[in-house]
């Protein structure tokens, strides 16, 4: 399986991800599943796909805060207005690229026989962790070597076998918070994120009220609105980030 996996890492960086990494189902089995807040519920990799054997991630640099807008229904009012089962339409700039760009991989393995899904589902962060692209930094999100936490990330389920890569091990962030001085609400505090106070959770939140009102003031003035029913998400820590940046010292 050296072979397929060598084909997929071609795929994948000649189709624009920055990194690609493998794990198994087994080896993120003890990781971190449940609901993340009230956004999403996430799972087992074998839960959506109990053939699967393989994990591949993929990491997109999102280079333009742009990668980072939503488009929202006008039904949409926020993650405690609906239920499960309620399919409300909406789009994610970065999930849509990702998904365009390794449709190539999708079809090889369904070519080879493979039974092959796309999934943002599982821990993604974490599980890339597993995978050896990065380390989660003190902003949450993943924070690779090359370009820092400036990546859209995608999973891809396969019953494919192939062989896992060695985990992330170490800290990126080292003893920088550059991220939790730049967060314009003071959300971050070293690895965690007070999500009551985060500038993107409020936006994905139109309907609710219980946010401080100094949250929903800034909102309005620092959230970047293209349309009425679209935003860019607030990307002040990711892109605050040292690392990766041309001629940035760490």
């Amino acid at each position: 399986m050296d072979g397929l996996k060598e084909e997929i890492r071609g795929l994948a960086l000649g189709a624009g991800f920055n990194s690609v990494g493998f794990t198994t189902p087994e080896l993120v089995d003890g990781l971190r599943y449940g609901w993340v807040f009230d956004v999403r519920e996430l799972r087992r990799p074998r839960e959506f796909m109990p053939e699967a054997r393989s994990v591949i991630m993929l990491t997109l640099h999102v280079w333009d805060p742009t990668f980072m807008m939503q488009i929202s229904s006008p039904q949409w009012k926020g993650y405690m207005f609906h239920g499960p089962d309620e399919k409300i339409e909406g789009y994610y700039i970065a999930y849509q690229v990702s998904k365009v760009n390794a449709l190539p991989i999708l079809s090889r393995l369904l070519e080879l026989g493979y039974k092959a899904e796309f999934n943002t589902a599982i821990p993604m962060k974490t599980t890339a962790v597993a995978c050896g692209l990065g380390c989660q930094g003190k902003s949450t999100l993943l924070v690779t070597p090359e370009v820092g936490p400036r990546v859209g990330l995608m999973s891809i389920l396969t019953s494919a076998e192939i062989e896992p890569d060695q985990p992330f091990t170490g800290d990126l962030c080292e003893g920088c918070d550059r991220c939790i001085r730049a967060c314009p609400t003071g959300a971050l505090t070293p690895y965690k994120i007070d999500h009551m106070k985060c500038l993107t959770y409020a936006s994905e939140n139109p309907g609710r009220t219980d946010f401080a009102p100094e949250i929903r003031d800034k909102e309005r003035k620092l959230v970047n609105r293209p349309t009425p029913r679209s935003y860019v998400e607030c990307s002040v820590c990711m892109y605050a980030c040292p690392i990766g940046k041309k001629g940035a010292s760490h």
